[in-house]
């Protein structure tokens, strides 16, 4: 009976969600028709600025703005594709005390939403620069599933074998007695947004010895949400039920219940989007090429925010972002002779939102990670010996918090007026899942796209230098210095 049970609510559930899926398709398809954009067709300009802007993101032959491709071929043959400051095996990396900076983007884009941050030249003179497109993602191979495990062990997999390209462990014990300074300054910091943010939060909690810091932008830690949500959820649910017990004398109870229950309704009409990718191949195709990506555009000029112009060039360049390399770019090579993946030709263009949606249909951010041996040996060669990382702010020495706490140190820079994650889900009770000497940076006037937004952007640069640093300053200060009003609203 109860298996049964069961098996009913889930295919309720199911339909709900393909039902909540098609009406919120339908409402940003309407809202396109009513602003002129789905019948709108480009013009010669705007193609020809397309064209130009996937010919520098992702012509292999090319540098672009001094940074140079690179592939990076896993154990089993999976292949990355990112782009770096300084080419492995250069000269200068051994010699060099530079720390090693890792970007991670998220939906819908690819190494190149980091484009303004990367042009920075305090980041090009302090650090290695590295910017990889995820799996499916870009110029990176495809997987067949995009469980949690694939895509997370592919990507520490990726961090490990990156950090020895720039001999990131080249610095021993011994290196440490001569020249403590040395050591101390070859650090390792990842930046990551969205998507990459997601899978960042994960690392920080299951695998803090990938980095000495994350920043994490705009993406949320996935058990915070769920507690969030089911707090909000259970304390409606038991203020509705006592009003339905007694309506006439529990009747203040149903403006309490609606009340607690509207940041999971806010939570679900921002995230609606998540509930359209997961709709059946075919319509996730239509949605994302109907009227000519106009859900794609709708999103990249969001992006940009409403600080400056939006120009043909800012639309060009984030929609090659996301489309990839067309089919001049996939003849290319770099100066070792090395092309995209096979998989790349296939995905190109329009089924490139088919491949990045699976990320959301396959449930990265919520499964289990299985960790491989290779993994776990790996992981445990970053510690040097050191087992005991570090604890939760709230936590006793042997309490690691609650599920999902990073382990990590954590900054994290988040735009307030986020179309796509309420912040008060998202962030509410942060601080007992982050780690010692973690921060979250509000700013205020910025939405979800803060590597891309102007003020936003600044911020993640300078919170960047200001890890690549040696986090010698007050990092609330660093921010207010590019952007006033932000505001440290959690330190541990």
């Amino acid at each position: 009976m109860a298996s049964s049970r069961n098996r009913l609510l889930g295919a309720v559930s199911s339909l709900l969600a393909i039902a909540y899926g098609l009406f919120t398709m339908i409402l940003y398809l309407g809202k396109a028709i009513e602003d002129g954009r789905f019948f709108r067709r480009p013009t010669e300009k705007e193609k020809l600025e397309l064209q130009l802007a996937r010919d520098r993101f992702w012509n292999l032959s090319k540098q672009w703005s001094g940074l140079s491709h690179q592939f990076l071929t896993l154990h089993d043959g999976f292949r990355f594709h990112y782009l770096c400051s300084h080419v492995p095996g250069s000269p200068d990396i051994p010699r060099s005390n530079k720390p090693l900076v890792i970007f991670i983007h998220g939906f819908p884009d690819s190494w190149a939403i980091w484009r303004h941050i990367l042009s920075s030249p305090q980041l090009r003179d302090s650090a290695f620069l590295v910017a990889v497109d995820l799996p499916g993602y870009g110029g990176s191979d495809c997987l067949d599933r995009y469980s949690t495990t694939n895509v997370l062990e592919k990507l520490t997999e990726f961090i490990v074998a990156i950090r020895e390209r720039y001999e990131v462990e080249a610095l021993s014990s011994d290196d440490e007695l001569a020249d403590p300074h040395r050591l101390s300054s070859r650090r390792v910091i990842i930046v990551s947004h969205d998507w990459g943010c997601v899978l960042a939060t994960r690392l920080a909690a299951e695998a803090p010895q990938l980095a000495d810091r994350f920043i994490l932008s705009n993406g949320p830690v996935v058990d915070l949400i769920l507690s969030n949500l089911d707090r909000h959820r259970s304390s409606a649910t038991k203020m509705f039920n006592t009003f339905l017990h007694a309506p006439l004398q529990s009747r203040s109870m149903l403006p309490k219940a609606l009340k607690s229950a509207r940041p999971v309704f806010r939570y679900l009409w921002l995230t609606g989007y998540i509930f359209v990718l997961r709709l059946p191949t075919i319509i996730v195709s239509y949605f994302g090429s109907a009227g000519n990506h106009s859900f794609l555009k709708w999103i990249h000029k969001d992006a940009h925010g409403k600080s400056r112009e939006y120009t043909i060039r800012d639309a060009a360049e984030s929609m090659a972002s996301t489309l990839g390399p067309s089919a001049g770019e996939l003849k290319t090579e770099t100066t070792d002779h090395e092309q995209y993946p096979s998989c790349v030709l296939e995905r190109r263009g329009l089924a490139t939102i088919e491949q990045t949606a699976l990320y959301y249909r396959h449930g990265t951010a919520v499964g289990r990670w299985s960790k491989s041996i290779e993994t776990i040996t790996a992981l445990h060669s970053l510690d040097h010996g050191n087992e005991l990382r570090r604890t939760s702010s709230g936590a006793g020495l042997f309490d690691d918090g609650p599920k999902g706490a990073l382990k990590a140190k954590a900054t994290f820079v988040w735009g307030k007026d986020d179309v796509a994650i309420d912040p008060h889900i998202a962030l509410d009770g942060i601080g007992d899942y982050l780690a010692h000497n973690s921060q979250v940076i509000m700013l205020p006037r910025s939405g979800h796209f803060t590597p891309v937004e102007l003020e936003s952007r600044l911020v993640i640069e300078k919170v960047t230098e200001w890890a690549v640093r040696g986090e010698k300053e007050d990092v609330g200060a660093v921010a207010k210095a590019v952007y006033p009003e932000a505001d440290v609203t959690v330190r541990t």
